[in-house]
């Protein structure tokens, strides 16, 4: 990997834009367009979140002074995981390939992780005002549903807000190729089409049976680091305390369908409504589990219900898995609390509201390759 040559197009992109950005090189010498988050404390966000470096900067225990994240979504070139600007986005891969070809590209390379994703996130929120979510996006086919004149190059060569699902052509746009307010610092700067476009497998996160499991800090950043169904470094979290527990424990936290909610086993997939944060899990069907595609619960992250008895523990609100503010108006949480399930985010070019940065999508399972996902590198040392 080529790190600290300063080849043309490096010293192209770092002057252009002051130093934010730079490109990095694969071991196949691909190269990977990346943008620079430098670290920051939980108390820069908002003091009631804590005190510290956010978890996306804590590796092995190591706090590390910036991390790197893709400018633009991935493509599969080569066997490796590349950001570029200007090509057709990978879609309709699984996690355990987004995992690979990301790890493929040598050391330091990985899979976005779901730290990584929140703490981009909760910078964005309080650097561009607070949580009112100005971050738009490719949301309906090609274009923003709120801005309907931003637009993107549609991979097909369809026109924008131009639904072609009957002709089987999607609605993905180039990578970058929209305006510099689908760019997470509103600058041509900034890591683009984190709203829209593709869903992304994130790293570090999954749901087992309604649990809520995460692998510690930003450790699921290390090439090494297990994060196979039965790998021990899953941790799940205690309601009472926010500490991290072995999966199965009494008392942790759990997305579920609504109490007052049930599941049909009718062969007809139903949204039971919001999600709930809960301390126990309603007992689905005999025989569903990570290969089941039946009913699930959803809700405008916003709107995420917390039994009676629970106080958010901070740790899920700095990991996006609760809100740390009522003003998140967009963005949707889906999950299937039964089985496996493996987390995307950001929504999809036909999601409209539905998409944002606070979009989490608990619905499948790591073997799925489901239409409409892809991947994002990033890069830590």
């Amino acid at each position: 990997m080529i790190f600290s040559v300063k080849d043309s197009l490096r010293q192209a992109v770092e002057a252009a834009s002051g130093g934010l950005c730079t490109v990095m090189y694969t071991k196949k010498g691909q190269p990977v367009f990346l943008r620079r988050i430098p670290r920051f404390n939980l108390e820069d966000i908002a003091p009631s979140l804590g005190t510290g470096p956010h978890p996306a900067f804590v590796v092995d225990g190591e706090v590390k002074s910036e991390i790197w994240i893709g400018q633009f979504p991935g493509i599969v070139s080569n066997g490796e995981l590349i950001s570029v600007p200007g090509v057709d986005p990978a879609n309709g891969i699984n996690f355990d390939e987004a995992l690979g070809y990301a790890r493929a590209s040598g050391p330091g390379f990985h899979l976005m992780t779901n730290a990584e994703w929140a703490a981009v996130a909760l910078l964005t929120w309080k650097s561009r005002g607070a949580g009112d979510d100005p971050v738009r996006g490719n949301t309906q086919w090609g274009r923003s549903h709120e801005a309907q004149w931003e637009a993107g190059t549609r991979q097909s060569g369809d026109a924008p807000g131009e639904d072609t699902s009957a002709q089987g052509r999607s609605g993905r746009t180039l990578t970058g190729s929209g305006p510099a307010t689908w760019r997470h610092d509103g600058t041509p700067a900034g890591i683009a089409d984190l709203v829209g476009n593709v869903w992304e497998w994130v790293a570090g996160l999954r749901l087992v049976d309604g649990e809520i499991q995460i692998i510690p800090d930003n450790d699921a950043a290390f090439a090494s680091t297990d994060m196979s169904a039965s790998s021990p470094l899953w941790k799940a979290i205690r309601a009472s305390d926010g500490a991290l527990v072995s999966p199965g424990t009494s008392g942790t936290l759990k997305y579920d369908i609504a109490p007052n909610k049930s599941y049909s086993d009718d062969n007809t997939v139903q949204d039971l409504g919001p999600v709930s944060l809960r301390t126990t899990t309603q007992t689905p069907p005999a025989g569903w589990g990570s290969g089941t595609y039946q009913d699930y619960a959803s809700a405008l992250y916003k709107d995420l219900a917390v039994d009676t008895g629970i106080t958010v523990p901070n740790l899920l609100k700095v990991l996006m898995l609760a809100p740390h503010t009522t003003s998140i108006t967009k963005g949707r949480l889906y999950a299937r609390p039964y089985g496996e399930r493996l987390p995307i985010r950001g929504g999809g070019w036909w999601d409209g509201g539905n998409a944002g940065l606070a979009a989490l999508s608990l619905l499948n399972p790591r073997d799925h390759r489901r239409w409409g996902a892809g991947a994002r590198p990033a890069f830590v040392l």
